[in-house]
Protein backbone atom coordinates (compact mmCIF):
# COMPACT_ATOMS: atom_id res chain seq x y z
CA UNK A 1 0.00 0.00 0.00
CA UNK A 2 1.12 3.60 -0.56
CA UNK A 3 -0.31 6.76 0.04
CA UNK A 4 -0.53 9.99 -2.34
CA UNK A 5 -2.54 12.84 -2.54
CA UNK A 6 -5.31 12.61 -5.16
CA UNK A 7 -4.36 14.59 -8.30
CA UNK A 8 -7.09 16.85 -10.09
CA UNK A 9 -8.35 14.74 -12.70
CA UNK A 10 -9.22 12.41 -10.22
CA UNK A 11 -11.74 14.16 -8.00
CA UNK A 12 -14.69 13.12 -9.72
CA UNK A 13 -13.67 9.77 -9.47
CA UNK A 14 -13.12 10.03 -5.74
CA UNK A 15 -16.39 11.75 -5.43
CA UNK A 16 -17.93 8.59 -6.82
CA UNK A 17 -15.71 6.14 -5.21
CA UNK A 18 -16.88 7.94 -2.01
CA UNK A 19 -20.70 7.11 -2.58
CA UNK A 20 -20.35 4.41 -3.30
CA UNK A 21 -18.63 3.07 -0.56
CA UNK A 22 -20.90 5.01 1.96
CA UNK A 23 -23.88 3.86 0.05
CA UNK A 24 -23.59 0.75 1.21
CA UNK A 25 -23.89 1.79 5.03
CA UNK A 26 -27.09 1.53 7.34
CA UNK A 27 -26.71 5.22 8.28
CA UNK A 28 -25.97 6.91 4.80
CA UNK A 29 -27.09 6.61 1.26
CA UNK A 30 -23.71 8.21 0.32
CA UNK A 31 -25.08 11.49 -1.34
CA UNK A 32 -23.83 13.95 1.73
CA UNK A 33 -20.56 12.24 1.65
CA UNK A 34 -19.81 12.65 -1.46
CA UNK A 35 -21.44 16.02 -1.49
CA UNK A 36 -19.01 17.14 1.24
CA UNK A 37 -15.72 15.94 -0.29
CA UNK A 38 -16.73 18.53 -3.39
CA UNK A 39 -17.72 20.93 -0.87
CA UNK A 40 -14.79 20.67 1.22
CA UNK A 41 -12.33 21.24 -2.34
CA UNK A 42 -13.91 24.41 -3.39
CA UNK A 43 -13.56 26.38 0.07
CA UNK A 44 -10.49 28.21 1.52
CA UNK A 45 -10.46 25.05 4.04
CA UNK A 46 -9.16 22.53 1.38
CA UNK A 47 -5.50 21.60 2.09
CA UNK A 48 -4.27 19.59 -1.34
CA UNK A 49 -1.79 17.99 0.27
CA UNK A 50 -3.86 16.73 2.94
CA UNK A 51 -6.60 14.66 0.08
CA UNK A 52 -5.12 11.36 0.73
CA UNK A 53 -5.99 8.08 -1.26
CA UNK A 54 -4.21 4.64 -0.63
CA UNK A 55 -3.27 2.39 -3.53
CA UNK A 56 -2.74 -1.20 -3.74
CA UNK A 57 -0.60 -2.15 -6.79
CA UNK A 58 -2.25 0.82 -8.93
CA UNK A 59 -5.36 0.45 -7.62
CA UNK A 60 -7.57 3.41 -5.68
CA UNK A 61 -8.63 1.62 -1.97
CA UNK A 62 -9.09 4.18 0.25
CA UNK A 63 -9.49 8.04 0.33
CA UNK A 64 -9.98 10.25 3.24
CA UNK A 65 -9.46 14.47 3.69
CA UNK A 66 -7.64 16.42 6.64
CA UNK A 67 -9.27 20.09 5.98
CA UNK A 68 -8.68 23.27 8.20
CA UNK A 69 -11.72 23.81 11.05
CA UNK A 70 -12.46 26.67 12.46
CA UNK A 71 -14.08 26.19 16.33
CA UNK A 72 -15.97 29.01 17.32
CA UNK A 73 -14.53 31.28 14.34
CA UNK A 74 -11.18 30.99 15.25
CA UNK A 75 -8.40 28.07 15.20
CA UNK A 76 -8.61 27.38 11.84
CA UNK A 77 -4.92 27.41 11.01
CA UNK A 78 -4.27 24.79 14.26
CA UNK A 79 -6.92 22.40 14.21
CA UNK A 80 -8.11 20.01 11.22
CA UNK A 81 -11.71 17.88 10.44
CA UNK A 82 -11.15 14.30 9.40
CA UNK A 83 -14.16 13.46 6.79
CA UNK A 84 -15.14 11.42 5.20
CA UNK A 85 -12.74 8.54 5.19
CA UNK A 86 -13.90 5.77 3.00
CA UNK A 87 -12.35 2.23 2.14
CA UNK A 88 -13.40 0.09 -0.87
CA UNK A 89 -16.00 -2.27 -0.06
CA UNK A 90 -13.63 -5.25 -0.94
CA UNK A 91 -10.66 -4.38 1.51
CA UNK A 92 -12.66 -3.00 4.68
CA UNK A 93 -10.92 -4.85 7.78
CA UNK A 94 -7.48 -5.22 6.53
CA UNK A 95 -5.89 -2.71 7.77
CA UNK A 96 -6.44 0.09 4.81
CA UNK A 97 -8.33 2.19 7.73
CA UNK A 98 -5.52 1.86 10.01
CA UNK A 99 -2.61 2.56 7.59
CA UNK A 100 -4.76 6.06 6.33
CA UNK A 101 -5.19 7.19 9.52
CA UNK A 102 -1.56 6.37 11.17
CA UNK A 103 -0.08 8.40 8.01
CA UNK A 104 -2.28 11.06 7.94
CA UNK A 105 -1.81 11.52 11.27
CA UNK A 106 1.71 11.77 10.94
CA UNK A 107 1.64 14.14 8.48
CA UNK A 108 -0.70 16.36 10.29
CA UNK A 109 1.98 16.55 12.77
CA UNK A 110 4.34 17.40 10.61
CA UNK A 111 2.51 20.21 9.14
CA UNK A 112 2.18 21.74 12.21
CA UNK A 113 -1.24 21.14 13.36
CA UNK A 114 -2.02 21.15 16.83
CA UNK A 115 -5.39 18.57 16.61
CA UNK A 116 -7.99 16.68 14.11
CA UNK A 117 -11.64 16.50 15.15
CA UNK A 118 -13.77 13.63 14.13
CA UNK A 119 -17.27 12.56 14.21
CA UNK A 120 -17.83 9.24 14.21
CA UNK A 121 -17.63 5.70 15.87
CA UNK A 122 -15.75 6.20 19.35
CA UNK A 123 -14.38 2.63 19.41
CA UNK A 124 -12.73 2.79 16.14
CA UNK A 125 -10.80 5.93 16.36
CA UNK A 126 -10.01 5.54 19.89
CA UNK A 127 -7.67 3.22 18.81
CA UNK A 128 -5.70 6.00 17.47
CA UNK A 129 -5.81 8.33 20.54
CA UNK A 130 -9.23 10.22 19.58
CA UNK A 131 -11.00 11.10 22.91
CA UNK A 132 -13.95 12.66 23.63
CA UNK A 133 -14.18 16.36 22.66
CA UNK A 134 -15.35 17.21 25.67
CA UNK A 135 -12.24 16.46 27.36
CA UNK A 136 -10.59 19.46 25.44
CA UNK A 137 -13.37 21.54 25.80
CA UNK A 138 -14.80 21.31 22.71
CA UNK A 139 -18.33 20.88 22.08
CA UNK A 140 -20.64 20.23 19.38
CA UNK A 141 -22.93 23.06 18.55
CA UNK A 142 -26.70 22.79 18.85
CA UNK A 143 -27.78 22.61 15.92
CA UNK A 144 -25.73 19.73 14.67
CA UNK A 145 -25.36 17.54 17.81
CA UNK A 146 -23.74 14.42 17.05
CA UNK A 147 -25.60 10.95 18.28
CA UNK A 148 -23.61 11.31 21.43
CA UNK A 149 -21.08 13.45 23.18
CA UNK A 150 -18.75 10.25 22.22
CA UNK A 151 -18.70 11.05 18.94
CA UNK A 152 -17.57 14.17 18.18
CA UNK A 153 -13.33 13.25 19.35
CA UNK A 154 -10.43 15.32 19.42
CA UNK A 155 -6.75 14.05 18.64
CA UNK A 156 -3.22 16.60 20.28
CA UNK A 157 -0.93 16.12 17.71
CA UNK A 158 1.75 16.92 20.27
CA UNK A 159 1.55 17.13 24.45
CA UNK A 160 -0.96 19.76 25.21
CA UNK A 161 -1.33 20.71 21.56
CA UNK A 162 -5.42 21.46 22.62
CA UNK A 163 -4.54 23.02 26.00
CA UNK A 164 -5.49 26.70 25.01
CA UNK A 165 -8.03 25.38 22.22
CA UNK A 166 -11.74 25.31 22.97
CA UNK A 167 -14.61 26.05 21.22
CA UNK A 168 -17.62 24.89 19.28
CA UNK A 169 -18.00 22.86 16.19
CA UNK A 170 -20.31 24.30 14.00
CA UNK A 171 -20.80 22.61 10.56
CA UNK A 172 -23.05 25.12 9.02
CA UNK A 173 -20.28 26.42 6.64
CA UNK A 174 -20.53 22.99 4.47
CA UNK A 175 -24.33 22.96 3.01
CA UNK A 176 -24.17 19.42 2.81
CA UNK A 177 -24.03 18.65 6.32
CA UNK A 178 -26.39 20.72 7.25
CA UNK A 179 -29.43 19.68 5.08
Amino acid sequence: MNIRAVREEEYRYIEDFVFEVFKNTHYSNGLVEKALVKEIREKKYYIPELDLVVEDEGIIIGHFILSKFPISKKHEHELLMLSPVSVAMNKQRQGVGKYMLQEGIKLSAKMGYKGIIVEGDYRYYRRFGFRTSTDFGIYAAKKNLPPSVDNLMALELSEDSLKNITGEVDYSMYTSLTH
